[in-house]
């Protein structure tokens, strides 16, 4: 005996005869009722029931109800595993039926062969409806506000006309065939691609339309009201001692101002950007940035370029510029006079600026003016006002005020 023991080819043989005896306890030994628990059979209620139809013709309006389905099987799979909806179909065959109420028996499929199937109910009651085709006009629905200060303008739909098909039952429901935009804060042309939507009467979605096409391309013009108006330059200031403008070149005489009706219509000229010539000393090309003005919404063109020639001043003297009073009341007469009381009626005024522009001045261009607007009867000193050719001006010896006397009319 204890060689047996020693032996492990004695060993391994008990070990297998021990496996096989436990194999046969597992397997033999069975509960009695359990092969009656086998056979019980498995319910799955509310199965939907999958309608196969032409649905290219037809639209199913009146679906079948869900169905109680009853499986029956000795294999034991059922009984330890759950049936899951993917293994199985349940099913009405109504391809080859045409339009009205059908009665159908339901059908099934994914269920193993040996497994006994029970549904209830066994027919069930479906309606096809056949589809009609009408040809619909797309209308645009604007949603939102653009940018203060500009106006949306009449869309531009392609394609403007679309066929809608439908339930012969909805072809008298079908009100409009609707696209929407969407304008919130737009300053310039909407360019969109939008779904259609078909609704009713009552502006309800008609849920069983197909559209074709199921997009369409809209545009919707964003413009502003506007003006064009001619351009204002803003120079500020004298170039240094010794220079003068020979000429000022911009790459726009007008502009064209957008904003709100009743602020563009008060705007008569637009001023350019400040031009600050006090620094100036040589050509230069400038390239500024239009402003804006309170409510207005663009100024084209946005940029201004403004080109300076620069030369060094020259100075001429006119004699005898005629000296003209303006603002006299028709009652009253007026005359200028030196520091001795005598009337004069011309001044020599001293000129600066580039020679060429000197040359072709004379005292036809240049106007010498007091205005005594509102003065009363007397004596009163009076600025003088120069109005010069553009980038003239007078030399610092120019006359500054004179003495004007201002008389009531006799009788």
């Amino acid at each position: 005996m204890d060689k047996w023991l020693d032996s492990h080819w004695f060993v391994k043989g008990v070990a297998l005869l021990v496996a096989i005896l436990m194999w046969l306890v597992v397997n033999f030994e069975r509960d009695p009722g359990s092969a009656s628990e086998v056979t019980q059979p498995m319910y799955i209620g509310g199965v939907a029931v999958n309608v196969l139809y032409d649905s290219e013709q037809y639209v199913l309006v009146k679906e079948p109800p869900a169905v109680k389905v009853m499986v029956e099987s000795n294999n034991p799979f059922y009984r330890y595993n759950l049936v899951t909806p993917d293994q199985y179909e349940v099913f009405v065959d109504a391809r080859g039926r045409g339009k009205g109420t059908h009665r159908l028996p339901v059908q099934h499929k994914g269920f193993p062969e040996e497994a006994r199937i029970g549904i209830t109910p066994s027919m069930v009651e479906i309606t096809l409806e056949e589809k009609q085709t009408v040809e619909k006009e797309v209308e645009v629905e604007l949603l939102g506000q653009v940018a203060p200060g500009y106006t949306p303008g009449n869309p531009i739909v392609k394609p403007h006309r679309v066929h809608v098909r439908v339930p012969e039952s909805l072809v008298d429901d079908i009100a409009v065939v609707k696209a929407s935009v969407n304008l919130d804060g737009a300053t310039e042309q909407i360019d969109v691609t939008t779904d259609l939507k078909v609704l009713d009467k009552r502006g309800n979605i008609i849920t069983k339309a197909e559209v074709n096409p199921l997009t369409v391309e809209v545009n919707v013009p964003v413009t502003s009201p506007f003006v064009v108006v001619p351009l204002k330059l803003n120079l500020t200031n004298d170039l240094p001692n010794g220079y003068s403008l020979a000429s000022v070149q911009t790459n726009t005489e007008e502009v064209t101002v957008y904003g709100p009706q009743d602020v563009i219509r008060a705007i008569n000229t637009y001023p350019s950007p400040e031009i600050d010539l006090s620094s100036i000393r040589q050509d230069s090309l400038l390239q500024l940035k239009m402003p804006l003005l309170d409510k207005v919404v663009k100024v084209e063109p946005e940029v201004l370029e403004v080109s300076l020639k620069v030369v060094p001043s020259s100075s001429k003297r006119l004699e005898n510029v005629p000296l003209r009073i303006s603002g006299l009341s028709d009652e009253q007469q007026a005359k200028v006079l030196t520091l001795q009381g005598e009337e004069i009626s011309t001044l020599s005024v001293e000129l600066i600026g580039a020679p060429q522009i000197l040359q072709e001045t004379s005292s036809e261009d240049v106007q010498v003016l007091v205005d005594v607007s509102n003065l009363p009867p007397g004596v009163h000193e009076v600025p003088v006002i120069y109005n010069l050719p553009n980038y003239v001006k007078t030399a610092a010896s120019a006359v500054k005020q004179v003495t004007v006397e201002i008389t009531t009319k006799q009788e």
